[in-house]
């Protein structure tokens, strides 16, 4: 296991270095100059160009990669051009609260989707069953941004059950902090809890059939440990493989929800430096993101590796 861990990590590297060349040549075609956004009415010459040495915009794009990579290995992300703020200091302060979202909508969706998929799996084809997949095809079906618009309509403008928008810091209280997170994390679990109800119940379906699950049952084990620790685990791999997706559907998805629940996290972030053009901020923000997907999927692999031994002596066979 550890020697497969070590191979994923290595090839993490050219991974890594490919999303900054990316990122940084995709900057180079967004419209528009900051500089002249910067300045705006007060556009002059001498002071634009001064502006562009001093961000090292006036370099050859070759350079301005290299200079830039450079800086991100040192822990430097460049400074916003509007506020003049660290951009890895934003960064910090802002991914703990789009993580939290994630893992709350993450574990949302996986606490309705196990159980209600494997309960759909051993009673198949009754009215439970089609129950289920009914709630599960309208679940896939709707969109966060709307689910999250219909939530926020129902339990906090009609209801007053839930606060409205906004962000509270776990210190200011964890009843008020969770209270804030209620509906985004709902809104943006709920289509994942969806999609893998439905593929636990269909990996769940082909286990079940197997002979080594026939033949606990034939040797009088308990249903629950026949379904659980004989079942279960098995039908869970593929659903590992969906996950790593999953993660970076909830990453994008977050970026919406978000900006529907006024909260500040890296989607209002990114949202911010887009809308001004502020390169290193989108820059820092595209980067973030792309690197959370990837070790998201990192986790992934070796997650599936732990539950199929066979992945990581595949290698080592070849």
């Amino acid at each position: 296991m550890k020697e497969y861990i070590i191979k994923k990590l290595l090839l993490l590297i050219p991974t890594v270095l490919a999303i900054t060349f990316l990122v940084f040549s995709m900057m180079q075609f967004i419209p528009g100059d900051p500089i002249f956004l910067l300045l705006g009415d007060m556009y002059d010459q001498r002071q634009a160009d001064e502006l562009r040495r001093e961000h090292g915009l006036d370099k050859p794009l070759i350079v301005q990669y290299a200079w830039w990579l450079a800086r991100l290995v040192q822990g430097d992300w460049g400074r916003s051009i509007f506020t003049h703020r660290p951009v890895l200091d934003d960064i910090v302060y802002r991914i703990p609260i789009s993580l939290e979202l994630i893992v709350l909508s993450m574990l949302l969706a996986l606490l309705i989707a196990v159980p209600a998929g494997v309960i759909s799996a051993i009673r198949p084809y009754t009215a439970l069953d089609y129950s289920v997949m009914t709630l599960a095809m309208v679940g896939v079906s709707m969109p966060d941004f709307f689910l999250g618009i219909l939530l926020f309509l129902l339990f906090s403008l009609t209801l007053g059950w839930l606060p409205v928008q906004g962000y509270v810091p776990m210190a200011d209280g964890v009843i008020n902090h969770f209270s804030h997170l209620v509906l985004p994390a709902v809104a943006l679990g709920l289509a994942r809890c969806a999609i893998l109800t439905r593929l636990i119940r269909a990996s769940m379906l082909e286990v079940v059939k197997l002979d080594y699950v026939t033949t606990a049952r034939a040797k009088g084990v308990v249903e629950f440990l026949v379904v659980n620790k004989h079942a279960l685990k098995n039908a869970l791999i593929p659903t590992i493989t969906v996950l790593g997706l999953q993660i970076g559907f909830l990453i994008g998805g977050a970026i919406v929800i978000e900006a529907v629940f006024g909260i500040p996290g890296l989607g209002t972030f990114g949202v911010q430096g887009i809308i001004k053009r502020d390169y290193q901020q989108v820059q820092g923000f595209i980067l973030i993101v792309a690197l959370m997907f990837v070790f998201s999927n990192l986790l992934v692999d070796i997650s599936y590796a732990y539950f199929d031994p066979r992945i990581r002596y595949e290698g080592r066979g070849k």
